[in-house]
């Protein structure tokens, strides 16, 4: 097993790897471009609009440097797989919320800080773990392979999300979001657990 590990970049924790970040990156931009067209829509303000995406970024100004050390400790896959469940248990509450009630700039405001927040985390937590999941001597194709997945999602899903957007409700895409992250748990539930680097861990201060 070892031997074929080596001769391969695609190995099973590998491809599960791949295909669970493939799946993340369609169920986030399935939901970024809906949300700011929403609230484009019902506001009529470029300046709210200009908020929503300032609240989605600004956990990672602020919060990335401090939970870096947290992050290096524990078990990645943990973080991974309970971070997606919280994004997943945001959706379905929003998707819910949703559908028995009218817009609420602040609701979104709320859901966006909550969002952006779980990112910080998860993006650190994947960064930490992803080179462990890379078979020794394909680290080069590895990354070229994970520096593709993002701008081709974008690219693609751009005009996707617009025309879900006009013809799916948000509550269902809240729904459909939801659906797709649980399916990223599952793959990502087959990974195992591996460590190539040194577990000793470092104080804050080091850091």
């Amino acid at each position: 097993m070892s031997r074929e590990k080596k001769k391969t970049l695609w190995t099973k924790n590998y491809s599960c790897i791949t295909i669970a970040t493939i799946l993340s990156a369609i169920g986030g931009e399935a939901m970024n471009l809906p949300i700011s067209l929403l609230v484009f829509e019902e506001t009529q303000s470029t300046i709210l609009s200009a908020f929503i995406m300032v609240c989605g970024i600004l956990p990672d100004l602020l919060l990335s440097v401090f939970v870096a050390p947290l992050i290096d400790k524990g078990n990645k896959k943990r973080w991974i797989v309970g971070l997606d469940l919280l994004m997943i248990g945001v959706y379905i509450l929003m998707g819910s919320w949703v559908m028995h009630h009218e817009f609420c700039y602040g609701l979104y405001v709320a859901m966006t800080l909550a969002l952006g927040t779980i990112s910080v985390f998860y993006f650190l937590s994947y960064d930490a773990w992803y080179p462990d999941l890379i078979p020794v001597g394909f680290e080069q194709k590895g990354y070229a392979v994970s520096g593709t997945v993002y701008p081709l999602i974008i690219i693609v899903m751009s005009p996707v999300a617009t025309f879900l957007y006009e013809k799916i409700s948000m509550a269902n895409l809240f729904f459909v979001a939801a659906a797709i992250g649980m399916i990223s748990v599952v793959i990502e539930s087959l990974i195992r657990e591996e460590r190539k680097h040194a577990t000793s861990g470092y104080s804050f201060a080091q850091y």
